[in-house]
């Protein structure tokens, strides 16, 4: 038997997982094998302590070939993986809303002076200018409660937009709020006619430079066969849940938990993402990310100390994913929640004293432009 202990096939590192420098990133790779076997990591022979091997590994690129490979009498067993190698990170994070079609449907009915009359962009605005935030915008075409489509959106204000491109971007997030789950099926074509309209449409009323590829599509539910209609449109970070709440203690099969909002990710991938956070798929060429914070669903007194358990992980805490949906803002929703603005704020005035700064999670490596 040969097993890694502490890297796997798709692992994001940095400096806090080795000693890093101009030259490269040295890391540790640690794992099991056969007493008495000979183990050889990227062809160098390492010390086995019974079944224990640890051995220095440097990391030079981006993406990082590790072969490790262990013969004894029994044959020769070998485990290849590719690291990412995250080289002069920092703490980052995005945030974008979901669920969006209000917003638009008021402007286009009211008729505004200005966007950042309406009261939604107009909190935008603030919290970009009281913390410098970024945000990505994710569009419904259609608006399921109001019968309006972003086709009837007018092009007036397209100088507003072009002049705060820097901070705010929309993006394709579905068709419409329903049905749930819309791009579940492997060939991808309504995926990328959807997504090819939305694209078309906010150029014509917005311009060049305000559509941007999304990091979550609606139900983050996309068959993994259809992946690469979003990776050839220029999304490289998908976020999501990735697996739901643990059972309460006095049930029986707390052991028991399930992958959902995740890209149809299997259960292992979902604990690992967990834990970890981030995790490149080689095979798809996108990484996925764990949501951290849903403005809606995180009461305003757990904002702080559900944060707090991301900033402040052992195992990575370098990027945050921060989100929230439009329509609990709206007091004539079903669901508004009063104080949601304040659950926003809140969370961005903390992750921004803890030294997380604002990025567009799909430029360069997780808004991370070394690379580039």
């Amino acid at each position: 038997m040969l097993e890694l202990t502490n890297l796997r096939h798709g692992a994001v590192v940095n400096a806090c997982d080795g000693v890093e420098s101009e030259d490269g990133l040295v890391v540790q790779v640690e794992g099991l094998a056969e007493p008495g076997s000979l183990v050889l990591v990227n062809g160098v022979r390492t010390e086995l302590v019974g079944r224990l091997f640890r051995a220095p590994v440097t990391l030079v690129r981006q993406f990082n070939d590790i072969v490790v490979s262990s013969r004894n009498k029994h044959g020769e067993s070998q485990r290849r993986i590719r690291v990412v190698w995250d080289r002069k990170s920092f703490r980052r994070y995005s945030f974008f809303t979901d669920d969006n079609a209000f917003f638009l449907t008021d402007i286009a009915k009211q008729g505004y002076r200005s966007l950042f009359d309406h009261f939604y962009l107009s909190f935008l605005q603030r919290m970009h200018r009281e913390y410098g935030t970024t945000f990505t915008v994710n569009l419904f075409y259609h608006n399921d409660h109001h019968g309006f489509t972003i086709c009837d959106f007018p092009d007036r204000y397209k100088g507003e937009w072009q002049d705060n491109a820097n901070w705010l971007k929309l993006s394709f997030h579905g068709h419409s709020e329903f049905p749930d789950r819309p791009y579940a099926w492997p060939d991808g074509e309504k995926l990328a006619a959807d997504y090819d309209l939305m694209e078309s449409e906010v150029g014509r009323f917005a311009g060049v430079g305000v559509f941007y590829p999304p990091t979550v599509i609606h139900w983050a539910m996309v068959h993994p066969r259809a992946l690469h209609v979003l990776a050839k449109r220029g999304v490289k970070v998908l976020t999501g849940a990735f697996i739901g709440e643990r059972a309460p203690a006095h049930e029986p099969d707390i052991q028991f938990r399930t992958a959902d909002i995740g890209y149809f990710q299997d259960t292992e991938t979902a604990l690992y993402l967990e834990t970890n956070r981030v995790l490149y798929d080689v095979e798809q060429e996108l990484l996925f990310a764990k949501a951290d914070f849903c403005g809606n669903q995180v009461p305003l007194s757990t904002v702080i100390p559900t944060l707090a358990v991301a900033c402040t992980s052992p195992v990575y805490r370098d990027t945050l994913s921060l989100m929230t949906h439009e329509q609990y803002f709206y007091d004539h929703y079903s669901s508004y929640i009063p104080d949601h603005r304040e659950r926003v704020e809140t969370a961005l005035r903390y992750v921004t004293e803890q030294g997380y700064q604002p990025v567009f999670f799909n430029d360069g490596f997780m808004g991370n432009l070394t690379w580039q």
